[in-house]
């Protein structure tokens, strides 16, 4: 059984991790903390929100950090839309934040919610030893929790997370998005000595999706079948307009492995994020040769069977949505 505490900042591949893990019977889901990434904070906790309401998710949701460590906010709307996902069909519904931060207030029991990153700090000492950090956004929570409670580094039993890349970038030339979004953040976490598997682009250029399998979403009906298919049509047409050229699948990756981590592959590596360069900021610079010239901190997937990894993500999917 994995206890898990997921960091994310929906965004619809977000989303699919999060009907994943929903959906995944070794998992105990403990909470999930938001923050800025794919869209501005308060864009992506309502996301959240309403992911969590409308797919009746039974978790708790706290909003976090709304800026990066240093710098200023850099978010992925001019490719995924102000609100951080587009649709090509009706939009999720959306709900009353106070009625549903009320509600969570008296099921815990804790008036007012707590910050995303005490929360995520109070379940780590909790479950000290047990706790998965599944980390999917920018990971400026995740950073401050360790700047707040440095102790909590020896309680985490992992970090995996969706970001980075052993080769080329996406947001820039070298910089995957959300190590690029705030690379200090990054830096301190990649430091913490907790033990670590990055998911990078390298790896989830593996995972390709489809037409096929929005109309299979499609094809169930259901209204929230319909939502999804929609946002899933307009996250293929990110790559061609009229959807006809497969999309790389980013934050399932972590998911699927969760539920299939024979599928996968890793190397150890020593990972360190560059803060520095003109061109190169953000970058994680994967050192492969180790220990020789560097201890290891990372274990970086390489491969993955895409083809079962897909057909596992649309049989989680498929089963939450009928």
């Amino acid at each position: 059984m994995h206890k898990i505490w997921l960091d994310t900042d929906p965004g619809f591949d977000d989303w699919l991790a999060m009907l994943m893990l929903s959906a995944n019977l070794d998992v105990n889901w403990l909470g999930v903390s938001v923050v800025a990434g794919n869209a501005p904070l308060a864009t992506t906790y309502d996301n959240a929100l309403r992911i969590k309401q409308h797919y009746q998710l039974d978790v708790p949701v706290y909003a976090g950090c709304e800026k990066p460590l240093a710098g200023s906010i850099e978010t992925a709307q001019s490719i995924l839309g102000q609100a951080g996902m587009a649709t090509t069909g009706d939009a999720l519904p959306q709900v009353d934040i106070a009625e549903l931060e009320a509600r969570q207030s008296q099921q815990l029991q804790r008036s007012p919610l707590p910050h995303a990153v005490d929360a995520m700090i109070e379940a780590i000492r909790l479950h000290a030893g047990e706790i998965t950090l599944m980390c999917i956004a920018p990971l400026t929570n995740v950073a401050i929790a360790l700047q707040r409670a440095p102790e909590i580094a020896t309680m985490v039993k992992e970090i995996i997370l969706m970001g980075g890349s052993a080769d080329q970038g996406n947001h820039t030339a070298a910089a995957e998005f959300n190590i690029f979004a705030d690379p200090e953040a990054a830096d301190v976490v990649f430091q913490s000595g907790i033990p670590l598997r990055m998911f990078g682009l390298n790896l989830c250029r593996q995972l390709l999706v489809t037409a096929d399998e929005v109309q299979q979403v499609r094809a169930l009906g259901t209204p929230r079948a319909r939502w999804l298919a929609g946002y899933f049509d307009a996250y293929l047409r990110i790559r061609s307009p009229d959807g006809s050229v497969p999309m790389p699948m980013y934050d399932p990756a972590v998911a699927i492995w969760l539920k299939r981590p024979e599928l996968f592959s890793f190397r150890s590596a020593r990972v360190d994020i560059e803060l520095q360069g003109r061109l190169t900021r953000g970058m994680t610079v994967c050192e492969f040769r180790v220990p020789r010239r560097a201890p290891a901190n990372t274990e970086v997937a390489m491969t993955v069977d895409g083809p079962r990894a897909m057909q596992c993500m649309m049989q989680e999917l498929l089963g939450t949505l009928s």
